[in-house]
């Protein structure tokens, strides 16, 4: 799963914007819970385009006010094709966040240790989709995927993350969905972990990680 993000706009994520032709500056924002707002890359029409959307998908059907009924900040990639919710938001809203790292936590015990997780060589780019409510509301989810080796020493779940002409082709509206799916199913970016502080644990806390 993935449940807290760090954005900033660190020197590899400056240049994944510029690839994109994307002027906008990313806010650093620390210790961000579902249902806050995260920036999201996506596609429309020829262009690339970053906006900041309600980290917990709401679809475009529904005739409920946005609420958190069911959990939906984070969309399975066994079941983002089938799932009521996302099915129609991965066919063709498809989105990359620009992340500096995202928090996953390890049962050790009756304890969860909290662990910052970076990329090593590429810019975090996490594979998200979106949809908009009401024509207002711009929400997405993060597509999670089984953990490799490597990763479930800390979680037997993470995000899909891309690189290069992944992302643009995970962006591109006209790619067919399942094909996709298929393909970039439990690729990962090199990822490095580093134990925190338990103070992100209040989602209040809106500080820099303490690393231990």
């Amino acid at each position: 799963m993935c449940g807290r993000l760090y954005v900033k706009e660190t020197p590899a994520i400056h240049e994944l914007l510029k690839q994109f032709n994307i002027s906008n500056s990313i806010p650093e924002l620390y210790n961000i819970a579902p249902t806050e707002h995260i920036p999201v890359i996506y596609q429309a029409g020829n262009e690339y385009h970053i906006a900041g959307m309600r980290w917990w998908l709401h679809p475009s059907w529904s005739k409920d006010e946005p609420n958190q009924k069911y959990a939906s900040f984070n969309a399975r990639i066994e079941t983002v094709l089938t799932t009521p919710t996302f099915r129609g938001a991965v066919k063709r809203q498809r989105g990359i966040i620009p992340a500096h790292a995202f928090v996953e936590w390890k049962t050790e015990g009756k304890d969860k240790q909290p662990f910052f997780i970076e990329s090593v060589n590429e810019p975090l780019a996490i594979a998200a989709i979106w949809d908009i409510w009401q024509e207002h509301l711009l929400s997405c989810s993060i597509i999670t995927q089984p953990a490799n080796d490597d990763f479930s020493k800390i979680h037997s779940r993470m995000p899909l993350s891309l690189k290069g002409e992944q992302i643009k082709r995970w962006l591109n509206p006209d790619e067919d969905a399942k094909s996709l799916i298929d393909e970039f199913n439990g690729h990962s970016l090199t990822l490095t972990s580093r134990a925190i502080s338990n103070q992100i644990n209040n989602a209040r806390n809106k500080v820099a990680p303490i690393f231990l």
